[in-house]
Formats: C-alpha cells, structure tokens, sequence
C-alpha cells in the first residue's frame, strides 16, 4: 500500500497510543466469531475496525461513526467480513482511499461495503472493532438537555464527526473516505494544511 503523496512523511499511530479512548472493544477471529452484538454499547457513535495477521501488529482498516447507534452495523460489518463478495478479486478495479492509493475496490456487481469487509475479511485472520470515547478523546463535555449557546451547539453537533476524521487522520485508516463537502472532509482540509497542531 502507498500513501498519498499528502501524507507520504505522515506517521500512523498504534492500537496502544489510542486504547485509553476506546470505551469497550469486540475481538474475534475467523475461528471465533462473535454471538453476543447485542452486548454491544450503542454510547458510542465512533468506532474503528483494527486487524491483524499475528495478534502482534494491529493496523487501523477503518473508522466511521454511526448516527442512531452502532449495534446494527457492526453486526453487518461482522456479517460481510466473513461473506464471499470479493472471490473474484480479478475482476475488480481500485480508487484511493482518504490516505491511500488504489486500495478501495470498485465494482458495479457489488454494494461497497460487503465487498470492502469482504477484501478485508479474505485478508486478515484477527478482528479488533473498538468505540472511542469522544468526549475523552476531544475533551469535550457530554451531551446534555441544557445547551446554552450556539458555541455549545457546535460542538455536541459535529464532535462525532471531526473526531471520526482526527482518528481516522491519526491512524491512517487505510480504506476510510470521507464527504469532501462534509465536516470529516473539511476536518481532513484542514489537517492537511496545519499538520504541527497535530503532532502529539
């Protein structure tokens, strides 16, 4: 995989500088998945998927953020992640991720998504979905009924949606891409043009 030319000199972070801000993690396997979705938290609207081939080297795939609870698409990610969608591998052409060049498959027989954890699913053994803490993360105060000013606002608004983009950004999600009219894509405009008041 190559980075974009963008965020050639950027570095990713690991699961362990970020495991502080996940509230609660689901792990499986291809041996051993998972029965329970329902035990899933839906207090969290971020979510990230890391993978691995050894258990040792988890690298961020994705990061999205769901808007009326998590619990239903993580049961489609688990459910498309070990699917068949992508056994024709040849047949299939690639556009750049967010970060990446060429690593997000494209096809007109398939939905995106069960093909994307399809690719994913065929290529890694371990799965690690983990919920961020936004407000932890962002340092930001939790929702509440008593929002007084539109700065307030602002903020209980969008912080689903840039902290979505500052993860995705920090790991370098490989197949993560973002609404360029959005906040994620304005989040990632932004970054890419003040990278020092990222660095930590």
């Amino acid at each position: 995989m190559k980075l974009r030319e963008t965020y050639a000199n950027c570095k990713a972070k690991e699961y362990n500088n970020l495991k502080e801000f996940f509230v609660q993690n689901v792990e499986f396997s291809k041996e051993n998945v998972p029965n329970k979705i329902e035990e899933i938290s839906n207090s969290s609207r971020v979510w990230l998927l890391f993978a691995s081939l050894d258990k040792n080297d988890w690298k961020c795939l994705q990061v999205a953020h769901s808007k009326n609870g998590v619990q239903s698409e993580i049961k489609d990610v688990i459910e498309f992640l070990f699917c068949n969608a992508y056994q024709n591998a040849e047949n299939i052409s690639y556009t750049n991720s967010a970060f990446y060049e060429k690593v997000c498959p494209k096809t007109t027989n398939e939905p995106y998504r069960r093909l994307l954890y399809s690719k994913i699913g065929s290529e890694y053994k371990y799965f690690r979905i983990c919920f961020l803490d936004v407000d932890k993360y962002l340092g930001t105060k939790p929702d509440n009924d008593s929002l007084k000013s539109d700065s307030e606002r602002i903020i209980q608004i969008c912080k689903n949606q840039y902290a979505e983009a500052k993860i995705a950004y920090q790991t370098l999600a490989v197949y993560w891409r973002l609404c360029s009219s959005g906040i994620d894509g304005q989040t990632i405009a932004y970054i890419a043009g003040h990278f020092t008041e990222f660095e930590e």
